[in-house]
């Protein structure tokens, strides 16, 4: 009963992580384009486009905090210390791109938010792939829990998911923008997918290579049967949908079917960084079904969450379909 309830709570914080990963990572995508287009309409149509919805879609990554306080609390002290500078990262660049959008609007000088709002982005984006990259890597774990150093999470690895989360989230920026606008804007969107899809492409290439130098200690694991092979057909479907994306944006048809295509991959490589790690919480040291909490608390807590995700997900639902439709050029996020 303990396992299934510990495995249980695993899959409802990837589910909480994944919701989170898809939702707000089209948010900072836009925010990191921000850097690149001095277009001051531009812009303020792709606020316009995440007003309605920005902030709620961080409730996904609150909740998921919480599961990992209740249901895993040693996984919790011990990310707490080890991953103490890619979190305050993270939280750091939420609250400049947070602040960085309500000044926006009311500023003479829009062009220095636009850039903090594109730099807050940037450094929520690190701070999730340093945060993943340390944890990948292996946290040194001591009798009294963590005996690292707070640079640990400083490694090649660490370096080529952050980048993986950044080309990823500006894929998925690019192409949400491309369904939800119409004429110039569109078309700087599809070239702006074709661009991050083949970044994403070199970069995951690199990063197989790269792999075989880096001697993680989960290696072992990845290249055994059958995960070898699970995995191996889990990139040969990214390779496949990454073409299926590329197709699409060159050829400026299925404007939706682009943002499907781009979710697809998000969820294709999702399902492989799960596959990666279980049944291990912190890969290759502490199982998940070592450090979950009482059953008596795992129940409880399920009780509380049964009643709360489908309320979220109902509000999601209902923002996407009231706000559906194209945005118009030069719309205000107010």
């Amino acid at each position: 009963m303990h396992e299934f309830l510990a495995d249980l709570w695993f899959f409802i914080l990837a589910f909480e992580l994944f919701m989170y990963v898809i939702l707000d990572g089209m948010d900072l995508g836009i925010g990191v384009w921000a850097l690149f287009d001095k277009n001051e309409d531009h812009i303020s149509t792709s606020l316009a486009i995440i007003g309605p919805f920005w902030d709620a879609n961080e409730t996904w990554l609150v909740m998921a905090g919480g599961i990992l306080f209740g249901a895993f609390p040693a996984v919790y002290a011990i990310g707490a210390n080890a991953l103490y500078i890619p979190i305050m990262i993270l939280i750091f660049g939420l609250i400049f791109r947070a602040v960085a959008i309500e000044f926006r609007d009311h500023a003479k000088n829009k062009r220095l938010w636009d850039v903090l709002f594109g730099l807050g982005s940037l450094a929520a984006i690190f701070g999730q792939g340093f945060a993943v990259g340390g944890l990948f890597g292996g946290i040194k774990i001591g009798p009294h829990g963590f005996a690292g150093s707070p640079w640990d999470f400083l490694t090649p690895f660490s370096f080529i998911l952050s980048f993986g989360f950044l080309f990823g989230y500006m894929m998925l920026g690019a192409s949400y923008t491309v369904s939800k606008t119409e004429g110039e804007i569109q078309r700087a969107n599809y070239t702006r997918v074709i661009i991050s899809a083949i970044l994403s492409t070199l970069l995951t290439v690199t990063g197989l290579i790269l792999l075989h130098f880096l001697n993680l200690p989960e290696m072992k694991m990845w290249f055994s049967s059958p995960d070898e092979y699970i995995l191996a057909i889990l990139y040969i479907l990214a390779a496949f949908i990454i073409l299926m994306i590329i197709l699409n944006a060159f050829t400026k048809k299925h404007e939706k079917g682009l943002y499907m295509w781009v979710s697809l991959l998000v969820i294709d490589m999702f399902v492989a960084g799960v596959f990666e790690v279980f049944p291990y919480i912190v890969p290759p040291n502490i199982k998940i079904v070592d450090v979950a909490s009482p059953d008596e608390s795992l129940i409880a807590m399920l009780i509380g969450i049964g009643m709360v995700i489908p309320v979220i997900l109902a509000y999601n639902f209902y923002v996407k379909k009231h706000f559906r439709g194209k945005v118009k050029k030069g719309a205000s996020y107010y």
